[in-house]
């Protein structure tokens, strides 16, 4: 895969994250919730916030004009486990992930819903979610997205 072809995957993957609902735009104040919620006050300075809601080539745009390095998918999937594990105990539960999701404009889930995702995630059976386990799961739904074959 080139790195172009890479990139785009990565922008694609950022931009559902913005958009839980599949509406194919990102209204301004998820993204902006969405920044806050990352805490990084250099990227937030940076980042010129949209008023009108963003669809994927505006959003890619945004991107391209202010992104200043190489961040993984493995970091930024780092930085979100950190912002969805509100008590800071290195896990997360079904009741941090409902919440986050909520924040994000996706109250379609179910609390069963959202358990079932923990289910899946949680390879330890504890109930909760490791960022070990957070990568996994993440990677597993970038494979996905790319339309691989996934077990």
């Amino acid at each position: 895969m080139s790195l172009v072809h890479a990139q785009e995957v990565e922008i694609k993957e950022a931009f559902a994250l913005f958009d839980p609902t599949n509406s194919g735009v990102i209204q301004p104040k998820a993204f902006s919730d969405f920044l806050a919620l990352l805490n990084n006050a250099e990227l937030t300075n940076t980042v010129k916030l949209p008023t009108q809601p963003l669809d994927f080539k505006a959003f890619s745009a945004l991107l391209a004009k202010n992104h200043h390095g190489a961040e993984t998918s493995e970091e930024a999937y780092g930085i979100l486990f950190k912002t969805i594990n509100k008590d800071g105990s290195g896990n997360i539960s079904a009741a941090e992930l409902r919440a986050a999701l909520q924040h994000f404009g996706d109250n379609s889930l179910s609390e069963a819903d959202v358990d079932e995702i923990v289910h899946e995630a949680d390879v330890s059976g504890d109930g909760r979610v490791t960022l070990e386990e957070f990568l996994k799961i993440m990677q597993k739904s970038e494979k996905k997205l790319r339309g691989e074959h996934v077990l």
